[in-house]
């Protein structure tokens, strides 16, 4: 799959949701049948990649925003902030299908997600980017993206917008 080939874009109604299958059915199923009900509700929006010209959603993420508690964050990651919630851009869900795994589609949607949060970074107050990674596969696929953990948890991790700033510099 080449760049050319592939788009990433909001999702909306002519995207084809209902043969999505990336194995892990509660993402199968945000997808298919929840993901219109986060988006009318403002709970997150959803960004899908598709080939040119065909609506068969290949892969998704949906951000949005949240905070997290001071005291979650390590100590070298708590440094100068004033101790109250930290407002934080929430990766809540980032999937592949079965047919398009092993293409480094995830890393591209990961890497859309996070220029998309230091984007918002420069709208409103936003300190990091969070994700419950849903397993081990999945907290090793965001280290290598050098997530680090928080205090709370082995699977609940971050990423510092200034450290995602730095490396998407812009011209």
């Amino acid at each position: 799959m080449t760049a050319s080939e592939l788009r990433i874009e909001p999702l909306d109604r002519h995207h084809v949701r209902e043969r999505f299958d990336c194995g892990v059915q509660p993402l199968d199923n945000f997808l298919r049948a929840l993901v219109s009900q986060y988006e009318k509700r403002n709970l997150g929006r959803t960004y899908v990649a598709v080939r040119d010209d065909d609506p068969q959603v290949l892969g998704y993420y949906t951000i949005s925003s949240g905070a997290i508690a001071f005291e979650t964050l390590p100590p070298e990651g708590a440094k100068k902030l004033p101790r109250h919630p930290v407002p934080v851009v929430l990766i809540a869900r980032l999937a592949v299908d079965l047919s398009a795994q092993g293409q480094r589609l995830g890393e591209k949607l990961l890497i859309d997600a996070l220029a998309r949060s230091v984007d918002l970074s420069e709208k409103l107050g936003i300190h990091a980017v969070v994700v419950d990674a849903i397993d081990e596969k999945a907290k090793a696929f965001y280290e290598k993206y050098r997530f680090m953990e928080l205090q709370d948890g082995k699977l609940h991790l971050y990423l510092p917008v200034a450290t995602i700033a730095a490396a998407f510099p812009r011209s």
